[in-house]
This record gives structure tokens, sequence and C-alpha cells, in this order.
């Protein structure tokens, strides 16, 4: 499961550069919000395994 949130997170990422070369830059904020949770949900994930 921890695999697929930094999957979906790289998706934001790349996502959020598409919107930032067209200028639409609020989109770009949120998409990069999304990349964080979900990087911080990978990481509490592979905790909870330890």
């Amino acid at each position: 499961m921890a695999l697929s949130y930094v999957r979906q997170a790289e998706d934001r990422g790349k996502y959020a550069k598409m919107a930032q070369e067209e200028g639409n830059y609020a989109y770009v904020v949120r998409q990069c919000q999304e990349a964080v949770e979900l990087s911080l949900k990978a990481c509490l994930g592979l905790r909870a395994f330890r």
C-alpha cells in the first residue's frame, strides 16, 4: 500500500509541473499538497509495519 501512495505522489508531482508550465498556480499548490499528504501516508504506512 505504501508503494501505491508513493506512485500517486509522483503522479501529483507530474501534474503540478504541467500546471506550472500552463500558469495554473492554484492547481500547482493543490497537487503539491496532495503529493506531500500521500508521501506522509506512505511513510506512516511503512512505520506501522516495523
